[in-house]
């Protein structure tokens, strides 16, 4: 068995848990998630993560657990994250969409939380993870990154490079002896895109960026209602058919984008008390949806619920 190596707790955030504080834990490092009922009443977790910028790892050992993430929990997460995860010993089932992945010691997992998944640990885990920006991923493989390969085997050529460099890392960083966030991150996904083989042109690193800039053009102005396909390409002077090429190679369609980011704004309004005495209709309205019907069917379809539900359920858990 390979034991996690001994790190002054000066550079950790680290804690001998319960079941309970291991939720809150999850939550705090991985975004949010929503646990199963424990397997034993016994249960108890180590948790260590050290954060440098935007790029975190993640030491964690526990008992068998589980915990499902899906629509609702991804649209309440405010940043997209990249995940390498390194099982180092006990096994885990780790399903992404409908793809389902059992894994064990050498095995790496990459995951992002822009997917639905949840996992089970069936036998006493213990796993190194690697925290960043999926827009960085982005950036490297703008035509491509949505359709790598989730599990890495023991053996293949790209477990055996990141479980080499993960592991030389990881004491390193939690005793403070990197400080370079930004070369940390480069340096894992460059040697992810490297092990297999794909070659980033400086093409795709202009078509990437300017996907950011829309990006940003549109978060700044969802309020207004011709934000339509048309308003943002005549906005950047490009033509239709590039934004559709521009927005097909990151999985989605420009419309796609504008509304999900709307119910996303609409979602965090209707959970906020300061917001009860606004209708939901004039949220929607003030996030550049033209009718309450369409609004609705919409989120509906997102997130599984309507937003009278959501309002209704979100209210009662501030309550309590």
């Amino acid at each position: 068995m390979t034991h996690l190596p001994d790190v002054p707790d000066l550079a950790t955030d680290r804690d001998a848990i319960h079941y309970d504080e291991w939720n809150e834990k999850l939550k705090t490092v991985f975004g949010l998630w929503k646990p199963d009922i424990p397997t034993s009443a016994d249960f108890s977790a180590e948790v260590s993560h050290h954060t440098l910028g935007n790029f975190e790892v993640v030491r964690c050992v526990c008992d068998p657990c589980g915990a499902t993430r899906h629509g609702r929990e991804i649209a309440a997460d405010d940043q997209e994250t990249l995940a390498l995860q390194l099982v180092l010993s006990g096994q885990e089932r780790f399903t992404i969409d409908s793809n389902s992945y059992a894994l064990g010691p050498g095995d790496l997992l990459v995951w992002n939380t822009t997917r639905p998944m949840s996992f089970e640990v069936t036998e006493r885990l213990q796993k190194i993870s690697v925290l960043m920006p999926l827009s960085r991923l982005r950036s490297w493989l703008p035509g491509s990154w949505h359709s790598i390969e989730s599990k890495y085997s023991r053996g293949s050529t790209t477990a055996t490079m990141l479980n080499s460099l993960i592991q030389t890392m990881e004491p390193e960083f939690f005793s403070g002896n990197l400080n370079n966030s930004e070369a940390l991150t480069e340096a894992m996904i460059g040697t992810l895109v490297s092990s297999l083989g794909v070659v980033r042109g400086a093409g795709e690193c202009q078509k990437q960026q300017m996907l950011e800039r829309i990006k940003r053009f549109i978060d700044e102005n969802l309020s207004i209602p011709e934000l339509s396909p048309g308003y943002i390409a005549a906005a950047h002077r490009i033509s239709l058919r590039h934004l559709h090429s521009l927005f097909e190679a990151a999985g989605q369609t420009a419309l796609q984008y504008v509304i999900h980011q709307r119910l996303l704004r609409c979602q965090r309004e209707l959970s906020n008390p300061s917001m009860a005495q606004r209708t939901i209709t004039d949220i929607a309205l003030s996030w550049g949806f033209q009718h309450s019907t369409h609004f609705s069917r919409r989120f509906k379809t997102e997130f599984g619920i309507t937003p009278h539900e959501f309002r209704h359920e979100s209210n009662s858990v501030t309550l309590k």
